[in-house]
């Protein structure tokens, strides 16, 4: 048991007080989450100097959080470069100890191993009870380098060696431990008002919407973020730098509701690129309507971009609200394309989440499929929704091999191109020839509905297509093995739309 406290159980019906779980058994990162509560809501407070990459004394983050057993004993996610100066819980010292997670994530001396933070609070904590978490901490963030050597976390914002102006935080899939402790993992979506204090000079920017901004004696400024919408700890945004911030808003067309607009672009971006993402981002509009008729009602209350010049991440990223974009050597830049994909993870991936880490099917194949058909239907691509099929089913025989919701089990291959993107795609292409439009994109909209702000399996997936199919018990067992075929099989899937007419 790692030595953690256990309480004997007393008489019937008394108090068992025991320590909450250490893992969520995500069968690709068993080293996060964490079991025996539920949290509610992260209040945010970062103190951040941008010329030293440092979180500065001040900061802290108050989590508040209900039992869902009688707690002895509970840990929380947390790197172990961040040095904790105070920590209570309700309001009275609690003692804490830190060690690296197990198991090994890595063989690879380069890849970050996950850490914990296990907290002993001065007394139990009862089942149902509601508590707060306060961690007080200060230092230099690492930087996160996953199992395939990609960067995440709290990412220096530089656009070329010593020329850096903040912090660029994605944080899928384990990042968001680098800076912040939390429950790792989107089944523990939550609140989270983020309030980051900065030199005047630069923008802060969080998940959500901007309640205030104000400037205090000192040449600082706090920025204060809310989101009331729940959010999974990957999805945070704690970005610092020097940027243009355009807010504005737009009309929701299916619902008639006003969202927030927020687009960052990092101010030192060529004149040419700048004009580049300013092009792009003007379109957000009309996606997010496209996307709303065939997805259900955009989710949450805003939406943004934050186009900024790091060149060492290489990626986009779907931020709740605000998606991130890397951009490259030459400046900040955002592709038609890639914009669409990543607005359609604020219902497929941020909104409806997947349940685990091997699920990362869903978010993707969504997100693929919107953009292809998007580019179809809007954007003039050369290629129809039917031809990606058939070019991505008509490719070599060895892209198959990796099946998407097993990935060998390997954390290192969670963002392979063709198993997890591609493949997955033409899977939900070849579903919308199979159910048609109309019975396809109504079960978009119902699974948008359903998990709302919650997570999705295979499994319910599986069985709510079933449901929406309008088809036999025969039918109904073919598709179930449509669906098997194309995430489980190590090897091209037999079934294909046209084994359905």
């Amino acid at each position: 048991m790692l030595g953690l406290l256990a309480l004997a159980a007393g008489p019937a019906g008394a108090q068992d007080f025991r320590p909450g779980g250490h893992s969520l058994g995500d069968p690709l990162f068993p080293q996060i989450g964490n079991g025996g509560y539920d949290v509610r809501h992260y209040a945010i407070d970062l103190d951040y100097d941008p010329a030293a990459n440092r979180l500065e004394p001040g900061t802290n983050v108050v989590i508040t959080a209900v039992a869902t057993q009688d707690l002895s004993r509970f840990s929380l996610d947390f790197q172990r470069d961040l040095e904790i100066s105070s920590l209570t819980v309700d309001g009275a010292p609690a003692s804490f100890d830190r060690r690296d997670a197990r198991e090994r994530l890595s063989k690879r001396r380069r890849v970050t191993q996950p850490a914990k933070l296990f907290i002993t609070p001065p007394a139990g904590i009862p089942e149902g009870a509601q508590f707060s978490v306060e961690v007080a901490y200060a230092g230099v963030p690492a930087v996160v380098t996953d199992a395939d050597l990609s960067i995440e976390g709290w990412v220096p914002a530089c656009s070329s060696p010593g020329e850096c102006d903040g912090s660029f935080t994605v944080n899928e899939p384990i990042g968001a431990q680098s800076w912040l402790p939390c429950n790792n993992y989107a089944t523990d979506k939550a609140s989270v008002a983020t309030s980051i204090t900065t030199p005047s000079t630069h923008v802060a920017l969080g998940a959500g919407e901007l309640a205030s901004r104000v400037d205090n004696p000192g040449g600082t400024t706090t920025w204060n973020w809310v989101e009331d919408d729940p959010v999974a700890p990957y999805l945070l945004s704690a970005t610092v730098g020097l940027f243009d911030l355009d807010i504005g808003s737009m009309t929701e067309s299916t619902t008639g509701s006003a969202l927030g607009i927020y687009d960052a672009i990092d101010s030192a971006a060529p004149a040419a690129r700048k004009a580049d993402v300013e092009r792009a981002v003007r379109r957000t509009p009309s996606m997010v309507n496209f996307l709303s008729k065939r997805l259900g009602p955009y989710p949450f209350d805003s939406i943004g971009s934050v186009a900024d010049w790091v060149p060492a991440v290489g990626y986009a990223l779907e931020n709740q609200t605000k998606p991130h974009y890397a951009g490259d050597a030459d400046g900040p830049a955002i592709s038609d394309g890639t914009l669409l994909h990543e607005i359609a993870h604020q219902w497929m991936g941020n909104s409806v989440s997947a349940r685990r880490w091997t699920d990362l099917w869903f978010n993707e194949g969504w997100a693929t499929f919107s953009e292809v058909y998007w580019g179809s239907k809007v954007n003039s691509s050369k290629q129809t929704p039917r031809q990606y099929f058939r070019a991505v089913i008509t490719s070599r025989k060895e892209n198959f091999r990796l099946a998407p919701a097993i990935l060998d089990g390997d954390p290192a291959k969670l963002f392979d191109g063709f198993a997890v993107y591609e493949r997955t795609g033409a899977m939900f292409e070849g579903l919308r020839q199979i159910l048609g439009n109309k019975r396809f994109f109504g079960f978009a909209r119902d699974l948008s509905a359903t998990h709302r702000y919650g997570t999705i399996s295979r499994g319910s997936f599986t069985r709510e297509l079933r449901a929406a199919s309008g088809m036999g018990r025969r039918g109904q067992r073919k598709l179930s093995a449509y669906v098997r075929e194309w995430l489980l099989r190590e090897g091209k899937p037999r079934l294909r739309p046209a084994d359905f007419r």
